[in-house]
This record gives structure tokens, C-alpha cells and sequence, in this order.
């Protein structure tokens, strides 16, 4: 993931620099180890929607994190078709890690991260590894977004499904072009790669780590049907097969990879809906937070 961080370049970041940056209000440059984590009951049964659902596996790769000064209602990829924001980042973590969200642990990132002494007020999720434009950009050797495996039992009879889901983003299953004439570019896939997040007050200081802490339960405020879902056998499964389909006992169904489907697929609703609920549940999902020594 290519550094966006442009408030100072040419400078070695350092957490104990005292350096001057132009172009920001002159403030320490920094540099800190970065973490991400699940929540405490994840793994617990919770009942949304008329189902209890507990999740037994969860995965979410995250590609990189993006720190902005300007607030979300006037600056950033905010409402607009752009992907770069016009704003000032002042903090990025930049190599992407897998996340296991049924742990509390806090995971490292690889590389720290890297950012000014300067206020946060908004922040970007990137939701793939490497170039988020390239509308190709999934299959062998990119994680998938997300990973998950579960049962939800329904409330109104005690029926129980046991499903899988695996999460990916490209042109051909998240592709929603434009149906504006001569505005091709107004739904550019890298928009469906980032979640643009707002809410935040951090500063950065020498010390401190940063922390990302996810809720896989917030993706599923919205209601998706589990007694309507294919069989893992069926086409509608086969292009999201990976390892979680392996386990022993395996899920019996699947939640399709795919906002695409025609209506009548069995399953087409619920891909598009698991998709909205991840790139919707905001703070219900997503948190970050800056850490001082010693927590």
C-alpha cells in the first residue's frame, strides 16, 4: 500500500523527532506501533432480526488506515466520487494485516505506522491489499475482505442454519458503474473498497499506539434471511470456496460473494445485504483509538 501521509516528505519519522514540518502547524513527527483487535462477546450468541447468531470464525483483512484532519462533512472521500482526499492525513498505518475478530488479543500490524502531532477528526478503512483502483484486484494471493462461518438459529421455530461467507471486492461482483451518460466514472470500485469513517478526536503524541478494534455483530443490523440461503455446493457458492469451507463439521450454506445476482438466485439478496451491512455499520463495527505507554 503506497504512503499517502502528506503533511512532510524526505524526513525520517521518528517518535522522539522534533523536526518542523511544512505545510502543518509545525508539530511533532511520529511514528507508533499500531494494533487491531475484536471486541469482548463476539463469540457469544446475540439475537438480531428474529435469529441468534453466533459467530465461530471471523476474519477481516484490513489493507490500510488513513487518519484525516478534516472533518467528514467537509473534507475527505466524503460524498464525492474521488478516493484521494483533498484533506491532510495525518496518521497511516500502511501494510495491510488479517484480523481475527473472535479475539481480544491485540494483533500487530507488521510495519508501524506513521503520522504528525496533529488532530484527527475522520478516518479510511481500506478493505484490500495493493492498488484499490485496479478493478481486478481480488483472487490468488489478495485476502478476501472477510471471512466468516457461523450458525443462526431462527427465534420462531428453533430451525438452525449452519452457513459460511467470504467477502471479496471487484469489479465483477461489487461493480455498480454509473448510469449517468458520459459520467462513467462516478462509482469507481476503489469506492467500494474504503470505509470512510467520522467521530474521531485523536492526536497523535510520541508513545502512544494506535488501536482498531472491530465488532463483526455490527454487520448484521440489517436483515438477512438464513433459511434462504444456497447450499455451499451450489454455483452460487463455488466462487467464494476457501478454507473456511473445509472445516470439520463444515457450514451447509453460504452467503453469496456477490451484490450482483439476478433477484431470482437463491441467496442474491442476502450477498448484497451481508456486503451493505460491512460497509455500513460505522460505529456499531469500527473503532480507533490512540493508546498511551503501558495500556
Amino acid at each position: 500500500m503506497m504512503s499517502r501521509f502528506v503533511a512532510c516528505t524526505a524526513v525520517v519519522l521518528v517518535a522522539t523527532a522534533t523536526y518542523a514540518c511544512n505545510g502543518t502547524t509545525g508539530d511533532l513527527l511520529v511514528t507508533f506501533p499500531a494494533y487491531a483487535s475484536g471486541v469482548p462477546g463476539a463469540s457469544a450468541p446475540f439475537s438480531v432480526n428474529g435469529y441468534t447468531i453466533q459467530l465461530t470464525y471471523a476474519h477481516m483483512y484490513i489493507g490500510a488506515v488513513y487518519v484525516d484532519e478534516a472533518p467528514a462533512s467537509s473534507g475527505g472521500t466524503f460524498n464525492t466520487p474521488a478516493c484521494i482526499s483533498q484533506g491532510v492525513y495525518c496518521a497511516e498505518v500502511t501494510t495491510g494485516l488479517d484480523v481475527d475478530l473472535l479475539s481480544t488479543e491485540q494483533q500487530p500490524f507488521p510495519v508501524p505506522g506513521s503520522g504528525s502531532a496533529d488532530l484527527g477528526l475522520s478516518w479510511e478503512l481500506y478493505l484490500t491489499s495493493g492498488d484499490v483502483n485496479n478493478p481486478t484486484n481480488s483472487g490468488f494471493g489478495v485476502p478476501n475482505t472477510a471471512d466468516l462461518v457461523g450458525t443462526a438459529t431462527r427465534e420462531s421455530d428453533g430451525a438452525v442454519f449452519s452457513w459460511a461467507a467470504s467477502v471479496t471486492i471487484n469489479a465483477d461482483n461489487r461493480g455498480q458503474p454509473s448510469q449517468q451518460p458520459g459520467q462513467p466514472g462516478l462509482n469507481p470500485i476503489c469506492k467500494q473498497r474504503i470505509l470512510e469513517l467520522a467521530n474521531i478526536s485523536l492526536t497523535l503524541s510520541p508513545g502512544v499506539s494506535m488501536l482498531l478494534t472491530i465488532d463483526p455483530r455490527g454487520w448484521f443490523k440489517l436483515p438477512i434471511d438464513f433459511s434462504s440461503l444456497p447450499s455451499v455446493d451450489s454455483s452460487q457458492c463455488q466462487g467464494n470456496q476457501n478454507a473456511i469451507y473445509l472445516l470439520n463439521p463444515g457450514p451447509i450454506d453460504c452467503i453469496p460473494d456477490s451484490s450482483n445476482l439476478s433477484g431470482s438466485v437463491v441467496g442474491s439478496q442476502q450477498g448484497q445485504t451481508l456486503f451493505k451491512g460491512i460497509f455500513t455499520a460505522g460505529s456499531a463495527a469500527y473503532a480507533l483509538t490512540y493508546l498511551s505507554p503501558g495500556t
